[in-house]
């Protein structure tokens, strides 16, 4: 069956907000609940297709400053480039073969902050659609810690995927529907569509320095049997899986993601690291704890992320 990527031409334009916001600047990292609540709507706003096409198209979006950021089904990402293109890029292409298609819709469901902080923490529905299924309608569930610097940009954040291993097992459905054929026939489906597509865009951006497999051939056989498809959580370890987040990557620079979509995976589709491991990993600069007022450090002593 022959699914039309390169036709899907969606609406989703109409409910996308007409005018991008900018940050706000405060000179100070103390900002009142209202302050961060615009903020935060400020960040989804431009999440959603196509204001983050233009986030994009600026490499470097101001929303973000040298920041360290991690997204728990996949890896950690430093500075604003890297979070521009995977932030942004990753879902800013309705007609691109990708597993949740385009943002078009968000809900903030929960929101909590303190006054007098640079810090909030929010539950969002963010309505995607899945335009290489049929423009499938996907609600996701994305839990947000969110800092950002006196400038209004956000200078480090921690995000989870509700519920995404059965997101993905209604996105294997439908493609079954589609198909009209069993689970295993859409997981193999998929797995040929996924690198069939990998492979080419390694052919047109993998050049030179760049290429990472000897053939077309070499790369199909690799993506289809030398790894495994991955589970809902290794979309940053060795899998097909998180060869495809990082081929979406791939036009904005070559030379550092066509190692991510090759057989080593470069330093992101990588089995480097045990469960202990990824949950102990030090990471962020800055603590998350509120500091207890009048209380020196309380709260942040022994935290195991700093």
């Amino acid at each position: 069956m022959h699914l039309p990527w390169s036709s899907i031409l969606t609406a989703v334009t109409l409910l996308a907000p007409s005018a991008l916001c900018t940050t706000q600047k405060k000179n100070t990292t103390q900002y009142s609940i209202q302050e961060l609540w615009n903020l935060e709507r400020n960040f989804w706003d431009n999440f959603l297709y196509p204001a983050n096409l233009e986030q994009t198209k600026a490499i470097n979006s101001t929303l973000f400053a040298p920041d360290a950021c991690r997204v728990d089904i996949t890896r950690v990402f430093n500075g604003s480039t890297l979070n521009t293109e995977y932030l942004f890029g990753l879902f800013s292409d309705p007609t691109h073969l990708s597993l949740v298609g385009v943002p078009i819709d968000y809900s903030i469901t929960q929101f909590t902050a303190a006054p007098n902080t640079n810090i909030a923490a929010a539950t969002t529905v963010v309505t995607f659609n899945a335009t290489s299924f049929n423009n499938l309608l996907l609600p996701v569930t994305i839990d947000t810690w969110i800092m950002w610097n006196a400038a209004g940009q956000i200078s480090q954040y921690d995000a989870t995927f509700r519920w995404f291993g059965f997101l993905v097992d209604t996105l294997i459905g439908a493609l079954a529907s589609q198909i009209n054929g069993t689970t295993a026939e859409a997981t193999a489906y998929l797995t040929q569509l996924l690198a069939t597509q990998i492979c080419a865009t390694h052919d047109a951006y993998c050049t030179g320095g760049n290429k990472q497999y000897e053939s077309a051939d070499a790369c199909y056989a690799f993506l289809t049997t030398g790894i495994r498809l991955g589970k809902d959580y290794e979309l940053g370890r060795n899998t097909l899986l998180c060869r495809e987040v990082h081929e979406h990557m791939v036009q904005y620079d070559p030379s550092m993601h066509c190692p991510h979509i090759g057989p080593t995976g470069g330093e992101y589709c990588v089995d480097d690291q045990s469960y202990a491991e990824k949950v102990l990993q030090r990471y962020f600069r800055e603590s998350w704890v509120i500091p207890v007022p009048g209380v020196q450090g309380e709260g942040q002593e022994g935290d195991v992320w700093i």
